[in-house]
């Protein structure tokens, strides 16, 4: 390894900051030793794509971690895109540069290629670590019970001295109402920041056990609010740095937690999934009745309907793989409306599916896309 390579041996990461989530990816996790090999690996491509540079390393070893983030992506995405043909990092452009590379492959023109990568908001980085506090003084607490917690405002990070003796208060109090297996009651947490931020949680306690054990602790998650018009605004910004009249693709990346599954883009690039419904008469009855057999469509109105977009030719989908070698998944959803389509030849390769034109209207995975 280079020096540059250097900054990211063991001995190096030992000194990141406790608060530093890379310091738990790379030592702690259980497949610390894949994410180590992985970012070895990447480096050593950047080195040799000539891009490992001040700025590079400056990302990778930013105290934002998103920085890191995204800047692994954008390597992971070059490196597996390496074999279609030749990359030229940060092409000129528009203002500064179009893209983060223009991949030039054997029998077609070149493909601009920008990469994005979709964070937790903060209210979801809020909730991701309440979630972890609340659960960890949940176990240090015996009783009969499980706890079900569904953050309804999660505002600041919850005080653990303010939450133990709830529950301990409470836990008091139900043992004399729950008495049989199965039985359940919800009641709200409630604590204010001295900065006047609110925490609310509901929390379901259901019996399980006679004796008192380590209380479990279980998550009802509200999921990533609006993902799809979050997609949506990902893409936009993609869209400003791409060139007119030359094929061109966003790829979209998250982190584990964000999760980008088909549902979601199908909003985004699409619509929302419209429903049509099979009505039949109730013998019985009478009456009509909803057929359980349905069909699902998508309508022209999420990302390729506006003009600005013709200029996108498809939207890949990344699904990052810590691995020491090469490796990842990436789906690829073609505009049926763009001005320069992509033919799905080009990106045909192992770990790539395709969503591409059919027909008016239709569109179909090649090949048969796998659950994920």
């Amino acid at each position: 390894m280079t020096r540059s390579l250097d900054e990211f041996t063991e001995s190096k990461l030992k000194d990141l900051p406790l608060s530093d989530w890379r310091r738990w990816m790379f030592l702690e996790s259980p497949r610390a030793g894949d994410i180590r090999g992985c970012v070895a690996r990447l480096l050593e491509f950047a080195k040799n794509q000539g891009i490992l540079d001040a700025e590079m390393l400056a990302r990778l070893k930013s105290e934002d971690y998103n920085q890191f983030r995204s800047a692994i992506h954008e390597l992971a995405i070059g490196e597996f895109l390496l074999s279609i043909g030749n990359i030229d990092w940060h092409p000129p452009g528009r203002d500064s540069h179009i893209g983060e590379f223009r991949l030039s492959p054997k029998s077609y023109e070149p493909i601009f290629v920008e990469v994005k990568t979709i964070f937790e908001s903060r209210e979801e980085r809020m909730r991701n670590k309440n979630w972890g506090i609340l659960r960890e003084v949940a176990h240090q607490i015996p009783s009969p019970f499980m706890i079900n917690i569904e953050f309804i405002k999660s505002e600041c990070v919850v005080v653990p001295k303010h939450f133990r003796p709830w529950v301990e208060r409470q836990i008091m109090d139900i043992k004399k109402e729950l008495t049989k297996e199965g039985q359940q009651k919800e009641l709200i947490f409630r604590d204010r920041a001295k900065t006047g931020d609110n925490i609310e949680v509901a929390v379901q306690f259901t019996r399980l056990y006679d004796n008192d054990l380590p209380t479990r602790c279980d998550h009802t998650c509200g999921g990533f609010r609006d993902l799809h018009e979050r997609i949506i605004q990902v893409i936009d910004g993609a869209s400003n740095q791409l060139p007119d009249n030359q094929p061109t693709l966003v790829v979209v990346a998250s982190t584990e937690s964000v999760g980008l599954d088909e549902p979601s883009m199908m909003a985004a690039m699409f619509s929302l999934p419209k429903y049509t419904y099979k009505l039949y008469m109730e013998p019985a009855t009478g009456e009509r009745q909803k057929d359980s057999d349905s069909s699902i469509h998508y309508e022209l109105q999420g990302v390729v309907q506006k003009a600005i977009r013709k200029r996108l030719s498809a939207v890949g989908v990344w699904h990052h793989k810590w691995m020491p070698k090469p490796s990842g998944l990436l789906d690829v959803y073609h505009n049926p409306l763009g001005a320069k389509q992509i033919p799905y030849k080009i990106l045909e390769l192992p770990n790539v599916c395709q969503l591409i034109p059919k027909g008016e209207g239709i569109m179909e995975w090649v090949p048969n896309r796998p659950p994920r």
